[in-house]
């Protein structure tokens, strides 16, 4: 019960953050956004937001998919990665936000692999970032992504 009880803390915890980054860039703040997102995501996957914005796609996938992490876990991490990535995109770092647009598309489809529920909300925003993005190189045509 414990474990459990820290989970829904650190899921709320997320939730909070991701609704700062979203005001704080739409208040006109967006490298205080972004600030919260590097310290957010190096607690979630123990890695650099500079490194994470660089990482090719595929070594992404398997790190995240080495995780197991459970599909709350996973819908929480691309909310951030999509949010990192539009404030990226105020900023006018399009090639970043590209690679976070990315990033948050693959946590999108490793989510409806793990999560079974169809979701019209996930399936709009996955369509959103396949526009977003015009890459359909890593789209899953099945089990790819585990």
């Amino acid at each position: 019960m414990p474990k459990e009880d820290y989970l829904l803390k650190h899921l709320e915890k997320l939730g909070r953050t991701i609704a700062a980054m979203m005001g704080l860039r739409e208040k006109g703040f967006p490298e205080d956004s972004l600030r919260i997102a590097d310290k957010t995501l190096k607690e979630l996957l123990r890695i650099d937001f500079d490194d994470l914005a660089i990482m090719p796609i595929e070594k992404f996938i398997t790190t995240v998919g080495n995780e197991k992490y459970n599909s709350s876990y996973l819908d929480t991490m691309a909310q951030l990665t999509h949010e990192t990535a539009k404030t990226l995109t105020t900023l006018g770092k399009i090639e970043i936000a590209n690679s976070f647009y990315n990033k948050s598309l693959q946590l999108y489809y490793l989510l409806n692999e793990k999560d079974k529920t169809f979701s019209f909300e996930r399936e709009e925003i996955i369509s959103e970032l396949l526009q977003l993005t015009q890459n359909d190189e890593y789209r899953p045509q099945g089990n790819e992504i585990n």
